[in-house]
């Protein structure tokens, strides 16, 4: 008799136990949706790249409009802001969605929310989107990352997006793509999305330079809630302070080394490889163009790998890279799958010794693949350790007058591919078609591809 009471008073304190933390669990979900329906202006960002950008300058220019914000940016360097003030998120592990409640329950109340959206799947992009119950959402661009779980074409990436828009929120698109933005359109009609397309204004020189997008997309979501656009000198500012954070990094004893694993996809790491050499060539009066690649592989990244394959065998078929420096779990798959001469290297190497090794081919280093790694992290604290000079565009700056590392790395330029096409559009201010471009042209047709199918416009 005594066993079966015990037996019965511990499955009643575990119901009880369970049942408070349903209860606890419903009043957060509930708070959490209180304190998110009481903030006037709620803005999430989606896409593939320059997200943390964009989240951060929309929430700069909030707080200059006097809004208090909550702002979040996710990746490499998870952080909150309150207002202007940063937060690191705490972690122990892998991101959780619910980390958002706790976040906004810290910083609450605020007029303004900006959330990077973390989801790298369509129902946890769709869920980190309904979190915040946004009037705005904005897709930065559609690019070809994350093939595992979103797709290996691009009207597959982009379908799932617009399958992540929530009832009645406004679409701002910064993808300059026309025929992406065309599919975007008619989806959205389907659903009664208000959707926009980012543009340069009427006469803008900046139309074709290189990272202006991400600059005229935080113009576009002010007009769209209503408030003061960017000045002009701001975004002209938001462009330079790009092209500056990102270049080459003179190393101690000779040898440059750009950081390109940020950009995580072809399209964009291809672009920026052409800026970049553009500026070598102008800043060294060097007419080499052949770099050296350092490509980090990750397991979970099981596309991305695959499409660095198809990317390096073009490089290397047009004689654009010398010998391929490689590391991670993948480096042997790709060692096999790529028509090229390999130096593999293994995580437990000495990294002065890994950078000494690239340097030792004599040519531009360029790092791309995968950055969120210890190894990936570690590795450009060394090559920041032996920077003697940042070259950008005129303003070489020793690294120690900078915030060397995270914030250099977080500024990711949208790196859209031009459209070939210029043409009228239907959203609410005119398309002008003013030629000026700091960006070399691609060595392939965006609208008619000779790279392969799908790389850009392969619909």
């Amino acid at each position: 008799m005594s066993d079966h009471h015990d037996i019965l008073s511990r499955l009643q304190e575990t119901v009880s136990r369970s049942v408070e933390s349903i209860r606890h669990v419903a009043g957060r979900g509930h708070s959490h949706f209180g304190r998110v329906g009481q903030t006037p202006y709620r803005v999430t960002v989606s896409g593939v790249r320059g997200k943390s950008t964009v989240t951060r300058w929309l929430n700069e220019a909030l707080v200059s409009r006097g809004f208090e914000t909550y702002a979040k940016v996710t990746g490499n360097h998870s952080i909150s802001y309150r207002n202007l003030t940063e937060h690191e998120i705490p972690r122990s592990g892998p991101t959780r969605l619910y980390e958002n409640e706790r976040e906004l329950r810290e910083y609450a109340p605020f007029d303004a929310i900006i959330a990077e959206n973390q989801g790298i799947r369509e129902y946890t992009t769709r869920l980190a989107n309904e979190l915040f119950e946004p009037q705005i959402v904005l897709i930065i661009n559609i690019r070809r990352d994350h093939q595992s779980t979103l797709g290996t074409k691009l009207t597959d990436i982009a379908r799932v997006f617009t399958r992540t828009i929530p009832a009645n929120a406004c679409v701002i698109s910064g993808d300059r793509n026309d025929a992406i933005n065309q599919y975007l359109r008619e989806e959205f009609k389907k659903t009664n999305n208000e959707f926009l397309v980012a543009k340069p204004r009427p006469n803008s020189p900046y139309r074709d330079v290189f990272g202006a997008r991400s600059a005229f997309i935080v113009d576009e979501t002010l007009r769209a809630l209503d408030l003061d656009p960017l000045p002009p000198a701001k975004i002209e500012s938001y462009i330079n302070r790009l092209h500056t954070e990102w270049g080459w990094q003179r190393i101690k004893g000779g040898g440059v080394v750009a950081n390109g694993a940020m950009m995580n996809d072809i399209e964009s790491t291809e672009l920026l490889r052409q800026f970049l050499v553009e500026r070598y060539g102008s800043t060294d009066n060097s007419t080499d163009t052949t770099i050296t690649p350092f490509v980090y592989t990750r397991r979970d990244r099981a596309g991305r790998t695959t499409s660095f394959i198809h990317y390096l065998n073009w490089l290397t078929k047009h004689d654009l890279i010398g010998r391929i420096h490689i590391a991670g779990s993948h480096a042997r798959l790709l060692g096999r799958r790529v028509d090229g001469e390999f130096v593999h290297h293994t995580e437990s190497e000495d990294l002065e010794g890994v950078l000494d090794a690239c340097l030792a081919d004599g040519h531009p280093i360029y790092l791309m693949g995968n950055t969120v790694s210890e190894f990936m992290r570690d590795f450009t604290r060394e090559i920041d350790r032996r920077t003697i000079e940042w070259i950008g565009d005129g303003s070489n700056l020793d690294p120690r007058q900078r915030n060397v590392g995270r914030d250099a790395r977080h500024a990711v330029w949208d790196l859209s591919a031009r459209s070939v096409h210029q043409h009228s559009h239907t959203d609410h201010r005119p398309c002008t078609t003013t030629p000026r471009s700091a960006i070399t042209p691609l060595p392939f047709s965006l609208d008619r591809l000779s790279l392969w199918p799908g790389l850009l416009t392969g619909w």
